[in-house]
């Protein structure tokens, strides 16, 4: 009998795991796809996508810049594989089904546990019943490289895989059926990329629609009163993410899921089931994986130490890997208006900022929300290059509530990026 066992091994089960064997507890994690141990992070999402677009940054041939990416991720799938079984944890393959609250079974084993943690991810949703239309996760299997391709929906995914396929020379189109891409995020900062998507010949259809697609990848596309007919090589629909959670017999085990199979969790990741647990893209939030993984480290303490879990999500940073980024943390100016907080906002544009000039990647802006009568930073959003690691920073700031004096003390390393930070603080 196991003390934890967990299904699914990317970012929420592999931390879990991981926690839970420095815990002390027996554990073992069961991975259906044993050649994607890390999950869709790894194997077919935020990491190689990021490296996708690093590379593209300075070549265009895709299957070298494939290669070289897929065999990197290769090294850090291993490096993932060994660390668990160095840790002493059971990686267990095969297809998991739940038989009661406190046994599972796998390739026709039963497997008994005290405690579960599900953390069986998401998978592309699929509106779009046609063999013209790919899954995003196609574009790390490209044969031919498309001389002209369509995104269907300009959230996240989207913007990202527009940015890739832009880079090495596709002709890219989004249709968005919201009144614009990454709807939802700072209006400013959306206007921002979709300039910059426009200067780079990226086609924007926003509060568009797709009406048809023919098996020879003719589209029909319904834009305000106009139809507009255009054939594409390649076909990606990207409009967002369903909860893997059909197939393990929840309701054997009294696991409740909402109408849209997310997985119902209280503050401690509990399901309605006390010993089994959910973290993940299964569960109802932010599908992002440093969410995932603080929801598997607030299992693990609840489970060792009873603590009680207190994510704040309102203070989690947001990150769109587009070209250029666009990011956000803490309250936005439109909260701060409905909160009726007495704020101030700080701006710089990354054109006075020297290393972004000289580098030729000077597009965008930061902007800081402060409280006045607090005298710290609750918020900021922008647009640039360099971005994740300026948000890193600004989170820090936000949640240690360090006063914008002393900030102002702090000396900045130039030329940078992150610079903008006391730039902005001093003449925004």
């Amino acid at each position: 009998m196991y003390d934890i066992v967990i299904i699914g091994s990317g970012p929420a089960g592999h931390t879990a795991a991981l926690e839970a064997a420095k815990c002390k507890l027996k554990t073992a994690i069961i991975e259906r796809e044993p050649e994607k141990i890390g999950g869709v992070c790894l194997n077919e999402g935020c990491i190689p996508l990021k490296g996708l677009l690093h590379y593209s940054m300075h070549e265009t041939d895709y299957h070298y810049i494939r290669g070289n990416v897929m065999q990197r991720v290769g090294f850090i799938r291993d490096g993932l594989r060994n660390r668990m079984e160095n840790a002493g944890i059971d990686i267990i393959n095969g297809e998991a089904r739940f038989k009661s609250p406190h046994e599972i079974e796998v390739a026709g084993k039963t497997i008994t546990f005290g405690n579960m943690i599900i953390a069986v991810g998401s998978s592309s949703k699929k509106i779009f019943n046609n063999p013209a239309v790919y899954a995003p996760e196609k574009i790390f299997e490209l044969g031919e490289v498309p001389k002209k391709a369509l995104i269907i929906g300009g959230g996240v995914i989207g913007c990202e895989y527009a940015s890739f396929l832009n880079n090495i020379g596709v002709s890219v189109d989004i249709v968005e059926l919201m009144d614009s891409i990454l709807f939802g995020e700072d209006m400013e900062s959306v206007r921002t990329v979709a300039r910059e998507f426009k200067k780079k010949n990226i086609k924007l259809f926003e509060k568009s629609e797709v009406m048809g697609i023919s098996t020879d990848r003719e589209v029909q596309i319904r834009s305000g009163d106009t139809i507009i007919m255009e054939k594409y090589d390649m076909i990606f629909e990207a409009t967002g993410r369903r909860p893997n959670t059909g197939r393990i017999g929840l309701d054997i085990a009294g696991v409740k899921v909402d109408e849209k199979g997310f997985i119902e969790v209280n503050n401690n990741m509990q399901t309605s089931a006390p010993n089994i647990y959910a973290a993940g893209d299964c569960i109802a939030g932010p599908m992002l994986a440093y969410a995932a993984a603080r929801e598997a480290s607030t299992v693990i303490s609840h489970i060792t130490k009873s603590w009680q879990g207190n994510i704040d999500y309102d203070m989690m940073p947001k990150l769109v890997f587009s070209c250029p980024q666009l990011g956000s943390v803490g309250v936005s100016v439109e909260k701060a208006k409905k909160k009726g907080i007495d704020f101030r906002v700080y701006k710089y544009f990354f054109k006075a900022i020297g290393k972004a000039v000289v580098e030729g990647r000077d597009a965008g802006f930061l902007k800081l929300i402060a409280d006045v009568n607090e005298g710290t930073i609750i918020g900021a959003a922008g647009v640039g290059n360099e971005m994740a690691d300026i948000f890193n920073e600004l989170t820090v700031i936000i949640q240690s509530k360090i006063k914008i004096a002393a900030l102002k003390e702090c000396m900045f390393i130039h030329p940078s990026y992150s610079e903008i930070i006391a730039e902005a603080l001093n003449w925004g």
